[in-house]
């Protein structure tokens, strides 16, 4: 592992494991300690189409913080972290 990366565990929530490549719930990936470059990583290389198609329908939290609430803490991230992205339930 480089000494500029982390080795986190991003969680993909039911929809999402068709992203994780075999359907994984959950894959260790080495990333940038840099939350905003983290998630960018993340999305390239799982070819995640979040841009107009899932950022509305999936929330992603760090730790179990809300991604937004995590990037304002000023916290950057750190080995053995999680990255989860949950959708949104439906239902009425």
């Amino acid at each position: 592992m480089a000494d500029d990366t982390v080795l986190v565990t991003v969680r993909f929530i039911t929809i999402m494991q068709r992203y994780s490549g075999q359907g994984n719930r959950e894959v260790q990936v080495e990333l940038s300690p840099g939350p905003d470059e983290a998630f960018a990583e993340i999305i390239e290389r799982f070819q995640i189409p979040w841009q107009n198609s899932l950022e509305a329908q999936v929330r992603v939290f760090v730790n179990g913080m809300v991604y937004d609430s995590f990037l304002e803490s000023g916290q950057r991230l750190k080995g053995g972290d999680v990255i989860a992205f949950i959708p949104i339930s439906g239902g009425g």
